[in-house]
């Protein structure tokens, strides 16, 4: 009885703080949508410049219901020298209207190619925007972000990939599939003011990567304002801006709107989504407009992050809703950089914790920061040790995944980083368990010259061969620019190795990643995270030229773990229909493989066939 007692006063608490924890409508402060008519007139509130917020007049033109499923909107004509000049202007989201004192809703629309300066503007009621805190003003710690978008085809069908962003001979032709709905609004319905993104400067290459991403998900791409603001502090009431720093420090992106209004710590903003992801635990950061860019299609704010300042809590189609206090923590990112004269550059920069935003502002900033010291495109050599650190997990067999390898082209040293941090995003999206990272580091050091050669030929002493015997390999390579060069190298054949035709493979790290993959598929699909962080542990280093002799014998991968040479009956029964989903077939075996160090990055693939013969000469 005590205990049932004492779990109905616990259940009373956390209802009342549940309660306490929404904005509860107040007529007297806010006037529903009921009661606004055409023609009725009322002031906004947003900042032009600064962090000093002004006013701009409006007239109600109508009102349109079910704008969006459960989304009406108020359709105002403004005026005001400030907002004649701009017009509405992406930013502006949230910038609260008033009618005879009371408020009645956020600017959240406008359409572009407007005469007059876009006078014309959309404003999302208030009492659609407080319902919206009512969905609970607790941050969501499980949150970890939707998955925005990916490169290519569905990843969890065809198992780990090792390069799910594009590579140098990719980039300028990203093929982008969405993977799931960000925003419950239409996506046909322009008028919807989108989220301007501040970047401090960029390179070309790391914005022409960037830039379609964020359109799709109405994130409006500025290159200028994000790297800071001459103050650190802005007043937190309505009409300030109110955004979140997608990054920080020496590579910043930040994307924001405007603050509606203010109670109890409690902060409602946009006037529209940001994602759409729900119930989130995104940092939110004050801002400062360096000024508004004027423009006949329709107008920006430029402006620049101030200070975290709290926590978004919830993402919906009315409204963002937050909290004024603590932040959410971010991904450190230390990049140490050794240019080609020689000079250190010691980098560093924060990435907001987000599923699908994490791995690629890690990427895009470590290009930016390559492109910005070195070069964006040229002949170049450069050499990479990176670690990522994951923060303590039960099960988890290491804290760290370490890769160290070199990367040579003529085109942006800044690509490479796709690859380098690829795995970033395999842990952060993994299905079996939540990940947190701690930090990622990089050491990265260039030459100004590239190094690069192709395989042109193979060739080997005989073609019958006993098992135990060291085969003698002749490789032709023809480097950048220079004549064909003579490499050998060895490998011995088991011991135990089977007679037959067996087939020698002379190729380069990557050419033998797809073939790995084409051979065993199933080595490459982890079955848990410790299976996940031992596949992203793999890598052979681009300057090696791998050896391997395999055979056309069948085997079988078993819950991530590869077994050859079975009996007909194992693999029967394995191969049953009850047995799907455990393992698979592995497209012959693999009988020894062999690495020699070259002085280039490799490139390409040949084979040639011999046959294993225990009476061979």
């Amino acid at each position: 009885m005590k205990k049932v007692w004492l779990i109905g006063i616990i259940t009373f608490c956390l209802m009342a703080l549940e309660a306490n924890g929404q904005i509860k409508w107040d007529s007297s402060k806010f006037m529903p949508l009921s009661e606004v008519k055409p023609g009725m007139m009322g002031e906004a509130f947003t900042v032009f410049s600064g962090t000093t917020v002004e006013k701009f007049n409006f007239e109600v033109v109508s009102i349109e219901y079910n704008f969006a499923p459960q989304w009406h909107v108020i359709w105002v004509r403004g005026s005001g020298e400030n907002y004649e000049r701009t017009g509405v202007a992406g930013g502006m989201s949230g910038s609260p209207g008033y009618i005879n004192g009371r408020l009645m809703g956020a600017l959240s629309l406008g359409y572009f190619n407007q005469r007059e300066y876009s006078n014309i503007a959309g404003f999302t009621p208030i009492e659609s925007m407080i319902d919206v805190t009512h969905r609970g003003m607790t941050p969501k710690l499980s949150y970890r972000g939707g998955t925005l978008f990916s490169f290519g085809a569905n990843r969890a069908q065809q198992g780990i990939d090792m390069l799910p962003f594009p590579t140098e001979n990719t980039a300028n032709n990203v093929e982008l599939t969405e993977t799931s709905s960000a925003f419950p609004i239409l996506a046909a319905s322009t008028a919807r003011l989108e989220v301007p993104v501040a970047f401090s400067a960029m390179s070309h290459q790391a914005m022409t990567l960037l830039a379609p991403i964020l359109a799709k998900y109405r994130l409006h791409p500025l290159q200028a304002g994000g790297g800071g603001s001459p103050v650190k502090d802005a007043p937190i009431e309505p009409g300030q801006i109110i955004g979140t720093e997608f990054a920080r420090g020496d590579f910043s992106m930040f994307g924001y709107g405007t603050m509606t209004y203010i109670e109890n710590n409690q902060v409602l903003g946009f006037g529209h989504s940001a994602f759409g992801e729900g119930n989130v635990n995104l940092p939110v950061s004050g801002g400062y407009v360096h000024f508004i860019l004027p423009s006949i299609s329709r107008s920006f704010k430029v402006a620049g992050p101030t200070k975290p300042i709290g926590t978004m809590v919830q993402d919906r189609q009315a409204a963002i809703a937050g909290t004024i206090g603590s932040s959410p923590s971010y991904i450190p990112v230390q990049a140490n950089i050794e240019t080609t004269d020689g000079r250190t550059y010691p980098m560093q920069f924060d990435a907001m914790r987000h599923q699908g935003f994490s791995a690629l502002i890690a990427m895009i900033g470590a290009l930016n920061l390559l492109d910005s010291v070195e070069m964006s495109t040229g002949d170049h050599t450069i050499n990479i040790n990176s670690v990522i650190t994951l923060k303590d997990q039960p099960n988890l067999d290491s804290r760290k995944i370490t890769h160290e390898n070199v990367y040579s082209s003529s085109s942006s040293p800044g690509f490479a980083m796709f690859q380098v941090l690829a795995p970033l995003s395999n842990l952060i999206g993994n299905t079996y368990t939540k990940v947190s990272v701690e930090q990622v580091e990089l050491n990265l050091k260039l030459e100004d010259k590239r190094k690069t050669a192709v395989i042109e030929a193979i060739r080997i002493n005989k073609d019958r061969y006993r098992p135990g015997e060291v085969i003698e390999v002749t490789i032709t390579l023809r480097p950048y620019l220079e004549a064909p060069i003579i490499q050998t190298g060895r490998i011995t054949i088991p011991d135990d190795a089977p007679e037959g035709l067996t087939t020698l493979l002379a190729t380069s790290a990557t050419s033998y990643e797809s073939f790995q993959r084409a051979r065993a598929p199933m080595n490459y699909r982890p079955m848990d995270i410790n299976q996940l962080i031992a596949i992203l542990q793999r890598g052979e280093s681009n300057s090696d030229l791998i050896l391997e002799l395999f055979t056309a014998e069948r085997g079988m991968t078993v819950q991530g773990q590869e077994f050859s040479n079975l009996p007909l009956s194992v693999m029967s029964v394995m191969s049953t229909a009850t047995q799907v989903g455990e393992g698979g077939n592995t497209l012959g075996t693999t009988l020894h493989v062999a690495n020699h160090s070259t002085a280039y990055v490799i490139s390409g693939s040949r084979f040639v066939r011999f046959t294993i013969d225990y009476n061979a000469p």
